[in-house]
C-alpha cells in the first residue's frame, strides 16, 4: 500500500512559510514511502536501545560544546566509543540479521569508534570545528552509512529514517550556531524544526510514514509532534534574543520531550 501526499500543496504550504529548503523536501518524501510494522522486531530491540544511547551521548556533545565543556564532550566520545566495540560481532550473526552480514556491520562500527576517537582527540585539544567534525562523520560513515545497507532494505524500523536524519541535520547546526554563536542560523534551523513538525502532523504523512492507527496512538503521537513545534518556537524565540541559555535549555528538551519519547513510545 502506497499513500501519496500532493506534492504541489507541500511546496505551496513551505514557500508560503518562507522556508521551503532540501531538509522539508525530505519530509514529503518521507510521506510516499510504503507503509511498514509499527513494532520493532522483538530482537532487534536490544540495538534500539544502543541506539538511543548513543543518541544521547552525541546530544551530550553539542550541550556540551555549546558551554565549552570539553571534558564533558570527552566523555561522551569514550562512551560512544566503547559502546562500538561492545557491539561488534566478530563473525557471529548480527541482531535479527545473517552470520554473512558481520563483517559489514563491524565495519559500520568500526567508523563509529573511529569517529569517536577523533572526537575524544578534538575534545582534548579544545577544538570545536573539528568535534562538530568528528560527528558530522559519525553520522555519514558509521549511523546513517549502516541505516542504509541493514535497516532500509529490508524496511526494519525505517519509516521515520528520512525525518531522523533532517531532525539530526538541524540539531547538528543548532548546536554548531550556539558554539559560533551564530543565532541566525539558529533560528533558521529552529524555524525549519517547526514546519516539519506541522508537516509531520497531517494525517497522510502519520498513516503512510509512520504506520500509526488507534486513536489513542494517534493522539499520543499528535502531542509529541506538537512538543517538537512549540519547542523549536522557543528556540527561534531564544535566537532572537540571542539567548544561548535559553536555546540551550529548549534544544534539550526538544531532544527529550520530543525525539527520545517518540522513540521510547513508537519503537522502544
Amino acid at each position: 500500500m502506497l499513500t501519496k501526499i500532493r506534492f504541489v500543496s507541500s511546496r505551496h504550504l513551505f514557500h508560503k512559510s518562507g522556508i521551503f529548503s532540501r531538509t522539508l523536501l525530505v519530509v514529503v518524501t518521507v510521506a510516499a514511502m510504503t507503509i511498514t510494522p509499527r513494532a520493532a522486531l522483538p530482537e532487534l530491540r536490544p540495538i534500539i536501545l544502543d541506539m538511543l544511547e548513543n543518541l544521547g551521548e552525541i546530544d551530550d556533545i553539542g550541550a556540551a560544546l555549546s558551554v565549552d565543556d570539553f571534558g564533558r564532550v570527552a566523555e561522551a566520545a569514550q562512551s560512544l566509543q566503547s559502546r562500538a566495540s561492545a557491539m561488534k560481532v566478530h563473525g557471529e550473526a548480527p541482531p535479527g540479521l545473517d552470520k554473512q552480514d558481520a563483517p559489514a556491520w563491524d565495519v559500520f562500527l568500526t567508523a563509529q569508534e573511529t569517529t569517536a576517537l577523533a572526537v575524544l582527540a578534538a575534545a582534548n585539544e579544545e577544538n570545536g570545528d573539528a568535534i562538530m567534525r568528528g560527528v558530522e562523520a559519525m553520522f555519514r560513515d558509521s549511523c546513517l552509512a549502516c541505516h542504509a545497507v541493514f535497516r532500509e532494505p529490508q524496511q526494519r524500523l525505517s519509516a521515520s529514517v528520512l525525518f531522523m536524519s533532517s531532525f539530526l541535520a538541524a540539531w547538528r547546526d543548532i548546536n554548531r550556531g550556539l558554539s559560533l554563536r551564530d543565532f541566525a542560523l539558529i533560528g533558521r534551523r529552529a524555524r525549519e524544526l517547526e514546519a516539519m513538525a506541522k508537516t509531520l502532523s497531517w494525517d497522510q504523512v502519520i498513516q503512510s510514514a509512520f504506520a500509526i492507527d488507534g486513536t489513542a496512538d494517534l493522539r499520543i503521537f499528535r502531542q509529541l509532534v506538537h512538543q517538537v513545534a512549540v519547542t523549536s518556537s522557543r528556540i527561534e524565540a531564544a535566537a532572537q534574543s540571542e539567548d544561548a541559555g535559553k536555546v540551550v535549555e529548549a534544544t534539550r528538551q526538544l531532544w527529550t520531550n520530543g525525539c527520545i519519547a517518540c522513540h521510547d513510545r513508537f519503537r522502544g
